[in-house]
């Protein structure tokens, strides 16, 4: 295949992988603040639902 035609010495492969384990770590931190993000806002839309004085559709009357 053409990739394994390419003039690459150890050294480059070296660096290669190098390379793109740093991008892997990059990948699994990205995701890992993505998820605590939506964790977080999951958690506040729940909280702000279950703590609201009146819901629609709701038969009682709620005094101000």
């Amino acid at each position: 295949t053409t990739l394994d035609a390419l003039p690459i010495d150890q050294a480059m492969a070296d660096r290669i992988v190098e390379e793109a384990n740093h991008a892997f770590h990059l990948n699994m931190t990205m995701f890992q603040e993505l998820e605590g993000n939506l964790i977080a806002a999951i958690g506040k839309v729940l909280f702000g639902f279950l703590t609201r004085r009146q819901r629609s559709g709701s038969t009682e009357v709620v005094a101000a």
